[in-house]
């Protein structure tokens, strides 16, 4: 059984303490110095990113997704796992959200966001992984501690890949994301052993070093994927997450692990996302973010009306041999 050892009032006071305050209400990208906080820290908090009808209607459509993945498919998106507490097949994961969701696709060309992930990245960003990480009310499964890769990817001369994670629901000590400050630049071998201890036992543990990170509906964290983190078995309410993760193309190029090819599909997948953006009742007014990548990665277009013949780009389709 996966238990968790609960927190203290002060480990839940640490959670508020430990990132700089960032309202996405009163700025339109974050700032110099909270850059700086997420290279130094992996992980950076942001609140109030989803408002409004905006955030209605992530939950709405979402919610949909999960009533299906409860009712039980075998459709390849949606994954389950056995919950630790009652030992009931849940489900727990839902891929390719943006492919499921007009919401979900007009979120990914949300312009705080976006501003945000070039601020870190450079203009030559693209969007990869899109899915939906949820725990079902009075069933939500663990998620060990793990870090999402290794650390190839964490050369100084590239920027850091990372999970721009939007909470639909409450996240509250009892099921909330737990995260260690400042583990990216550990060696694999390092990260390993830590993992290894933590997960020892199938117990979540919540070591001094960790910080719980409460969450309300329309916060966001960035974290990237390196930063060790991991969340308990739960049986409060449901709480969902939709994760866009972001790479720069430089290190897809020389890295992968997508095949060339890949990159041209998912920048035009932007392009045609900030169309839908600009379609929705709830980005009338705000000033659209304008996608300029810089050469070699400089020459995807949308035609005029153009239409993508798919919004699933499925990952095993495209791994390098």
């Amino acid at each position: 059984m996966t238990m968790i050892t609960m927190p203290s009032t002060e480990r839940g006071g640490l959670a508020e303490s430990a990132f700089p305050y960032i309202d996405a209400a009163t700025q339109d990208c974050i700032t110099d110095e909270q850059a700086q906080f997420f290279r130094d820290n992996g992980l950076l908090v942001i609140r109030n990113v989803l408002r409004g009808e905006e955030l209605a209607a992530m939950q709405r459509e979402t919610q949909m997704l999960v009533d299906k993945a409860v009712a039980g498919t075998d459709e390849p998106d949606y994954a389950y796992k056995t919950h630790e507490i009652t030992g009931k097949r849940v489900p727990f994961r839902i891929e390719y959200i943006i492919d499921k969701t007009t919401a979900g696709k007009a979120l990914l060309g949300n312009p705080f966001i976006l501003h945000s992930v070039e601020k870190l990245q450079g203009p030559n960003f693209i969007p990869t992984w899109d899915a939906m990480v949820f725990k079902n009310e009075g069933a939500g499964v663990a998620i060990p501690w793990h870090r999402d890769a290794g650390t190839v990817q964490s050369r100084e001369d590239f920027a850091p890949i990372f999970n721009v994670d939007f909470y639909l629901d409450p996240a509250d000590l009892t099921n909330c994301l737990w995260g260690i400050l400042g583990t990216t630049g550990w060696s694999q071998e390092q990260a390993n052993a830590r993992i290894a201890e933590l997960n020892d036992g199938g117990v979540f543990q919540t070591p001094p070093e960790a910080v719980p990170i409460p969450m309300q509906p329309g916060d966001v964290i960035f974290h990237n994927i390196l930063a060790l983190h991991g969340s308990p078995a739960a049986q409060s309410k449901l709480r969902r997450v939709v994760y866009y993760e972001f790479r720069p193309a430089e290190i897809e190029m020389a890295i992968g692990p997508h095949r060339p090819e890949y990159l041209p599909l998912k920048q035009k997948l932007l392009l045609k996302t900030l169309e839908h953006r600009q379609a929705t009742s709830y980005a009338q007014g705000e000033i659209p973010f304008t996608y300029r990548p810089r050469a070699p990665f400089d020459g995807v277009t949308l035609a005029p009306s153009e239409e993508l013949p798919t919004y699933r780009y499925v990952h095993g389709d495209y791994w390098r041999k």
